[in-house]
């Protein structure tokens, strides 16, 4: 069973940020819901990592799994995630993951990820030479179509407040696993746009590099 599990894991390793050729979507091991440590520990290790010493470890598929849960997973049977949004609507920030072999969006309501190119666009998008050298970058958009069905006015606001709230979880979870992040708002806007096929009414609000102590 063991070696079965671990076979499993290199394959999924292998499609994972992500497998060249035809657009497929992967889907992720399901999140670690237990176990782990307190939440006062993560508390007083969370940290923004250095760029000059950053992680340079690759992550696991469930890692990544357990990182993408904690974002913005369905948590409750129904209508439920692990960050708060308002009026109690499904998610309006986007989660893309950008790696070695691609990009891919994040789905919550199937915990997978949905493939949008294979190209590395690591480089393009960070302003910092040691954000682009992450293994994986995790890029926060909004969702400019959902957003204007319920904030219209106050879209950008709570784009923000949501986007503050996944990266905060990302940050916890990342410090239960041994995981290195950092929260970056300077970044290659345009180049986002155009490499990920954003709406216009979209809009890149920060970057989340991910690497293995």
């Amino acid at each position: 069973m063991k070696l079965r599990l671990t076979l499993k894991s290199l394959v999924l390793s292998a499609l994972l940020c992500f497998a060249t050729g035809a657009m497929a979507d992967i889907k992720l091991p399901e999140p670690q819901t237990t176990g782990g440590k307190g939440i006062y520990d993560v508390l007083k290790a969370r940290s923004s990592a250095s760029l000059n010493t950053f992680p340079q470890n690759k992550l696991t598929p469930q890692d990544l799994s357990n990182i993408l849960w904690a974002a913005t997973g369905m948590n409750r049977t129904g209508k439920g995630w692990t960050t708060p949004y308002g009026r109690g609507v499904e998610p309006y920030n986007k989660i893309y993951v950008a790696c070695e072999k691609g990009v891919s969006l994040y789905d919550w309501k199937t915990h997978s990820l949905k493939k949008i190119s294979s190209k590395d666009i690591r480089t393009l998008i960070a302003t910092q030479a040691g954000a682009g050298k992450a293994p994986v970058i995790a890029i926060i958009v909004s969702d400019g179509e959902a957003l204007d069905n319920v904030a219209k006015e106050r879209a950008r606001d709570w784009a923000y407040i949501a986007s503050g709230a996944i990266t905060q979880n990302m940050y916890l979870a990342a410090a239960s696993m041994d995981i290195g992040t950092r929260y970056i708002v300077n970044m290659h806007v345009d180049v986002l746009r155009k490499e990920l096929k954003l709406n216009p009414s979209d809009l890149p609000l920060c970057l989340m590099p991910l690497g293995k102590n």
